[in-house]
């Protein structure tokens, strides 16, 4: 576009009356759907079993529990007594008044105490010093299964002090835990995330106003778009756990600042260079919109990618980031021009810039970076392409998945529990594997009994107990008793020999299948890897086609592309090797690639959109090299701060008490200051000066 035609209409939405009419509607938005965002964490859905795939085996055992079965589904509490000198007559005495109080809590149902004879075996330790009464729920929601744990809790706290211990485990118990991490988890996001920004912005700008201002916009984005996302999820039947609306915080707070920085650095640049701010601003919008509705379109494209996903954790989690993303791109292209504009030249005090026809942009550092990468090209790419190799190779590093115990960086209850049960009986206990055999009521006695006896030479079996039957007679269940931790690797690899043993013990005129809490980690990780399988190329072929949409051009978008596939095998492999050798990390989580994937690629893409929409609106005017150098140059420090701003948010998840998170955050946070730091500094400016003008074929540039 020429200098003095007249900015788009879009580019008028902080003309002179315009710029009220924007603020008070977000003003209207934000008042509407204030009042939504605190309740959003409370209707999250933290069950992992309530996001498996509708076609698992472990599924269908849930669905038959709840259709067939008199008790329904049930959740189980174990309440953990341990006494290290050896139970005593009067531990076995407040055990049994325990369990008769656990009796009246209501949903408890059918509580087997380990003072029962017939249980003893099973839920006494050799050595007398540990006892697990079990305490059936009633329940499959958390609002049902939190009040009774914590009755449970109250009980048990009721003891006199003395040698004997107590917890509540299990899966009931892991849930309520998992709850109370997870509900503090967006009011803590919220204050670490902006309290950074707040002072990485004071650092770079040095203006109270510019550092206040995108965080305003920010914010208000935020409480819009949550309350948008609470609808949905109490309206339209969306499940969303506490990890997505988490990471919301952290994507809009992180993505909105790198906006509001594209906007707020070339409207100081128009200032010098007009006098009238109106005028200014419409020209930095012109300029910098393209680039911000390109960035923001991709990642939420990308993020919506996540939709073709079959496990319900990742699939869900696409629409409410990408919602976020759209939201946060929309305030920053209308609520900041407006914001920036009533106040002016004010914003940028007390470095309050003047116009000066004859002002050059401060060359900085990044001048100087691009003339070694432009004398140097072939060295610095072959250099940087090796380091990112060998980074790479981190992906060979080999960890376990998380487990229930490894899953929480903080101590809780029901990790203790699960640690005094796992040392003196089998940490199978803690979650028992669920097998339905199904068959003609004359039959299921028989094939229940087959598959019971063949489930009792899988290897790793400790235990295999029948149960009551379903009320139409046809099914019989099975408790079966892993020797190892239910939710470790090497119960999660026994699955398919359960399951293959269990299908041909029951033979041709009967069915069996292996659920409970180790059957659905075994199917959601299966479902995890086979999304990662379909939601990479997916993603890549969404970011290729809004390039080339963008940049009108087919060479550069494909090496863009590769750059930051580049990026994420080494972010990945920087992260697998620290979390090996630096972090001693008990193991990672089976999601952990795809969403890092999705982010790292997402986000730095859209780093090189800024620099690539820049350095072709600069080669269009002084030639490619020269292009090159003074896109580098212009963007080089509003995008380093933006990076930083984003990979800071993103570390503020190391903070929070959930190894998942934890895990999320420095991989992200490392993918981030590669993208920046590497790929957009060094290899993208390097291909660009050795490609010169067939970047842009076959568009107009190619030919001139």
């Amino acid at each position: 576009m020429d200098e003095r035609s007249p900015p788009p209409w879009w580019a008028r939405v902080a003309g002179p009356r315009a710029k009220w009419v924007v603020i008070a509607a977000w003003l209207v938005a934000a008042l509407a759907l204030g009042p939504l965002q605190p309740r959003l964490q409370e209707a999250t859905v933290n069950d992992p079993a309530a996001f498996l795939p509708a076609e698992a085996e472990s599924t269908r055992v849930l669905e038959l529990l709840g259709d067939r079965f008199a008790s329904g589904r049930t959740a189980a509490a174990l309440v953990v007594y341990r006494n290290t000198d050896g139970l005593t007559a009067a531990d076995e005495k407040a055990i049994a008044a325990d369990v008769a109080a656990f009796d009246e809590v209501p949903g408890s149902r059918g509580v087997v105490s380990p003072l029962d004879e017939g249980a003893a075996q099973r839920l006494r330790s050799g050595d007398a010093t540990v006892a697990v009464a079990v305490v059936p729920l009633d329940a499959t929601t958390i609002e049902r299964i939190e009040p009774a744990v914590e009755e449970l809790r109250t009980i048990t706290d009721a003891q006199p002090g003395g040698p004997l211990e107590s917890w509540v485990t299990g899966g009931a118990g892991v849930s309520v835990d998992a709850v109370e991490v997870f509900g503090s988890i967006d009011a803590t996001l919220l204050a670490a995330t902006t309290l950074l920004i707040l002072v990485l912005l004071l650092l770079i700008y040095r203006s109270p106003a510019v550092a206040l201002v995108p965080l305003a916009v920010v914010a208000l984005a935020y409480v819009v778009a949550a309350g948008i996302v609470y609808a949905l999820v109490t309206q339209a039947g969306l499940d969303v756990n506490g990890q997505a609306t988490g990471i919301l915080v952290i994507l809009m707070f992180g993505a909105g600042t790198d906006y509001c920085l594209l906007i707020v650095a070339r409207f100081r640049e128009e200032l010098v260079r007009v006098e009238d701010k109106h005028e200014a601003i419409a020209a930095a919008l012109t300029h910098t919109s393209p680039a911000i509705l390109s960035s923001g379109g991709t990642t939420s494209l990308a993020l919506l990618t996540l939709l073709a996903a079959d496990l319900g954790s990742i699939r869900s989690a696409g629409p409410v980031l990408a919602l976020g993303v759209a939201v946060t791109a929309l305030a920053g292209l209308t609520l900041l021009p407006a914001l920036l504009t009533a106040l002016g030249r004010r914003a940028f005090w007390p470095a309050v810039p003047r116009v000066d026809a004859e002002a050059e942009h401060p060359r900085g550092p990044w001048r100087r970076i691009g003339r070694v990468v432009a004398r140097r090209t072939g060295v610095v790419l072959a250099v940087t392409v090796l380091a990112l190799g060998l980074a790479s190779l981190g992906n060979l590093v080999s960890l376990p998945g998380l487990s229930l115990a490894s899953g929480f960086r903080a101590t809780t209850e029901s990790v203790e529990g699960f640690r005094a049960l796992e040392a003196a009986l089998p940490a199978g206990e803690a979650a028992t594997t669920d097998v339905l055999v199904e068959a003609d009521p004359a039959r299921v006695e028989e094939a229940s009994d087959a598959v019971a006896a063949a489930l009792g030479e899988v290897p790793g079996v400790e235990a295999v107990r029948p149960g009551e039957r379903s009320e139409d007679g046809r099914i019989a269940p099975l408790a079966v008793t892993l020797a190892t931790d239910p939710y470790g690797d090497e119960a999660v690899a026994a699955v398919p020999e359960l399951r293959e043993a269990a299908r041909m013990a029951a033979g041709e005129d009967a069915t069996a299948l292996v659920g409970g809490a180790t059957a659905e980690e075994a199917d959601g990780r299966a479902a995890a890897s086979r999304d990662a399988s379909l939601v990479v190329p997916l993603t890549l072929l969404v970011v290729l086609l809004i390039l080339v949409a963008l940049l009108r051009a087919v060479v550069a978008p494909l090496y863009l592309v590769a750059s930051v596939v580049l990026s994420f095998a080494a972010t990945l492999g920087l992260t697998y090797a620290a979390f090996e050798f630096l972090f001693d990390a008990p193991g990672s989580d089976a999601s952990l690639p795809i969403f890092v994937f999705v982010f790292v690629v997402a986000l730095g893409v859209d780093y090189n959109i800024f620099l690539v929409a820049r350095i072709r609106e600069e080669a269009g005017r002084h030639g490619v090299r020269e292009g090159v150098l003074r896109g580098l140059e212009r963007t080089g420090g509003v995008i380093t701060s933006a990076g930083l701003i984003l990979a800071g948010t993103f570390s503020v998840l190391m903070a929070l008490p959930l190894e998942q998170l934890f895990q999320l955050g420095f991989a992200v946070a490392i993918g981030i200051l590669v993208d920046t730091f590497v790929v957009r500094t060094l290899v993208v400016p390097a291909i660009a000066l050795l490609l010169g003008r067939w970047s842009w074929w076959p568009g107009r540039l190619a030919r001139a």
